[in-house]
């Protein structure tokens, strides 16, 4: 069974109400903290309510991949009529997904304090007591790190609210919030557990605790604050991660965001993950709409494969940074589209032209393992660290201290080769691998509409490894093509074979399909094909000839491919290019994960990045060039979020911040 937190009744009615009879008529003005904390259960289930917001739609549930972490470089927000709110950068401070956000982060924090404060009232082991504060302590400074980098100066409250009237509290200045946070993540790290023993991303470890007190140096080494000194921190921070070796990348890129859909936990490479189950009909357990809103768009016939209005698609410009032969491209951005008319619903290919009709594919439906999914929620969780983050924070920070180093290359390029589905540990100067495929669209037909994803074959070039798939509209003709796998090893374009190709000696089915010399044939009688290979223009074989009875049905598509070679391992790069390396690595690492537009913030970059791919979509995104939108709203104001109305208006003391 999952091990999901979630939070318990009795939670509700902390800093609320005193659970008592409903009938007391006796004053009641405080907590009485033994009825909520005198069992080690009960002190657990409180730390459950203090992780609880965080799967929120204020947070990570919806806002921080779709309204607030959304709209980047990345990827745009799809839907031409939206010319208001926060996914295009048009918004107020009394915004309702804004104020969310701001409500869910201070929930955590008064809930941390409430447990921080009640933390030694239950008889318990003494470890076990050390984990529950070291773990909310942690969550405590994570969630004023979500509320420096978005707002700035904020409220600092440690201590629980003492009155409903306590209200008009200043903002602190952001050095001051970063101290905070430090001193509380710093004091986690050596009581929180480690990831080998928790067994799972949902509860913070010990190594956790070190990656992310590396990002939070990161951002204090950035804008606004511009600490230099905190690149060795953060370098510090990262390298503990690293050397405890409880960490390693996941060979296979992809299967790290299956595992997300499917309750499996890999706590080597996906460090801490917001944990969320089922799909809500049942009314228990936090689900979000990860994958519903951001995922590959469909909306008939989705029961098996999962509802999703596909919000996010993909920008020219990330697409061009991967390089050919990175699987992570193909996986990130959905080459496909889903057929709902067809039965299973199937693919239908994008052609290399249609780069903004892709959705963000990095959470996928279709994995869920429940048979028939919800329309609106999802189980999928949501990774905040992975370990190839701290790789990349390695790479960074060392770069800026000692420049492109062994080091410094050993870290991403590690990142690199997992990329293109090599062994991380293993150096590799490049890869030759096939690039694009172009499909010859006029003169093909007669494949089956019943069969809408026809294999696809690569033979010769030199290379192995190459995979395909086409996809077949109903009538009859190949409507789109695209490489599966590129292989390795290629040094000419190979002959491309859009079917399965005919071979002798092979028991074939009838009802199968397969071509042989450019023409396409259907099996209309069983049996084991000899030597020799259909080659009518009309009509059926002959069985006594060609073995099974191949009735011919049409020329079979074509399709030309192109070859290109990738450096692999990076090597010989300046300090600032590889600084840009990083950045652009960060990207094909990391995107749709909720951190690039916090990062491009603390590069100094955000405002001026925006507004160039603001001119970039007018320029070559045609019917797409709404993207534009988000890009060209974004000034200097946008390096930080406005307090929300729900905190400026009643508290008379917070003060808003520049161009709000």
């Amino acid at each position: 069974m999952k091990k999901i937190i979630s939070l318990t009744l009795a939670l509700l009615c902390i800093g609320m109400i005193s659970c008592k009879k409903f009938l007391d008529t006796t004053p009641v003005d405080q907590l009485e903290q033994v009825d909520y904390y005198n069992t080690a259960a009960k002190l657990n289930s409180a730390l459950a309510g203090v992780y609880q917001p965080l799967t929120t739609a204020g947070i990570y549930g919806d806002n921080m991949f779709d309204e607030l972490g959304g709209p980047t470089d990345e990827g745009f927000y799809a839907r031409s009529a939206q010319t208001t709110d926060m996914e295009v950068y048009n918004f107020d401070y009394g915004n309702a997904n804004l104020s969310a956000y701001w409500t869910q982060i201070y929930k955590g924090i008064e809930r941390a304090n409430i447990l921080i404060q009640n933390i030694n009232v239950a008889p318990m082991d003494a470890t076990a007591r050390q984990q529950i504060l070291g773990e909310t302590l942690f969550l405590r400074g994570y969630y004023y790190y979500l509320l420096v980098t978005s707002f700035g100066a904020v409220p600092l409250k440690t201590v629980p609210t003492p009155s409903v009237n306590a209200v008009n509290i200043p903002c602190t200045p952001a050095k001051q919030v970063y101290a905070q946070i430090l001193a509380d993540m710093q004091s986690a790290e050596g009581k929180v557990a480690t990831a080998t023993t928790l067994g799972a991303g949902s509860h913070v470890s010990k190594t956790t605790v070190e990656g992310i007190l590396a990002r939070v140096c990161l951002s204090m080494a950035g804008y606004p604050l511009n600490d230099d000194s905190k690149y060795a921190d953060a370098l510090a921070w990262a390298q503990k991660v690293q050397a405890s070796g409880e960490h390693t990348l996941n060979p296979n890129y992809k299967q790290i965001f299956i595992n997300l859909a499917q309750d499996i936990y890999d706590v080597k490479e996906s460090m801490w993950e917001v944990d969320n189950k089922g799909t809500g009909a049942d009314g228990m357990g936090n689900v979000n709409r990860l994958g519903n809103t951001n995922g590959i768009a469909l909306s008939v016939n989705y029961n098996t494969i999962g509802y999703s209005y596909g919000f996010i698609d993909a920008t020219l410009k990330l697409y061009n940074l991967y390089e050919p032969g990175d699987l992570r491209r193909d996986w990130n951005i959905a080459q496909f589209s889903y057929n709902s008319a067809t039965t299973p619903v199937s693919y239908t290919y994008f052609t290399p032209a249609q780069i903004y009709n892709r959705n963000s594919g990095k959470y996928r439906r279709e994995y869920e393992l429940s048979a028939v999914k919800a329309k609106n929620y999802t189980p999928i969780n949501f990774p905040i660290l992975r370990y190839s983050d701290v790789l990349l924070m390695i790479a960074e920070a060392e770069n800026h201290i000692n420049g492109p180093d062994q080091v410094a290359y050993d870290a991403i390029n590690q990142v690199r080769r997992r990329g293109f589905g090599l062994n991380p540990s293993t150096p590799v100067a490049s890869v030759s691998v096939l690039n694009t495929i172009t499909l010859a669209t006029t003169g093909n037909t007669g494949y089956l509409a019943t069969v809408p994803d026809v294999q696809v074959s690569f033979i010769g070039g030199g290379g192995t490894g190459a995979t395909g798939s086409a996809s077949v509209g109903t009538n009859g003709k190949v409507s789109g093509i695209a490489i599966l796998s590129p292989g390795s090893g290629y040094t000419a374009p190979p002959t491309v074979v859009v079917g399965t190709p005919w071979a002798a000696g092979t028991a074939y089915t009838a009802g199968t399909q397969i071509v042989s010399g450019g023409k396409l044939y259907t099996v209309t009688t069983a049996g084991t094909s000899t030597a020799t290979a259909p080659t009518q223009t009309s009509g059926a074989s002959s069985a006594s000839s060609t073995g099974a009875v191949f009735t011919y049905a049409g020329v079979a598509a074509t399709a030309t491919v192109t070859v290109a070679t990738s450096t692999v391992d990076l090597a010989g790069l300046s300090q600032a290019d590889f600084q840009q390396a990083i950045e652009d690595e960060r990207a094909r690492e990391l995107c749709y994960e909720a951190w690039r537009k916090f990062d491009l913030i603390r590069w100094g970059t955000w405002v001026q990045t925006m507004n160039a791919l603001a001119n970039e979509m007018k320029a070559d995104a045609g019917s797409f060039a709404y993207g534009a939108l988000a890009g060209s709203n974004i000034t200097n104001r946008n390096l930080l979020y406005p307090i929300p109305a729900s905190e400026i208006t009643v508290n008379s003391a917070a003060t808003q911040n520049p161009g709000w």
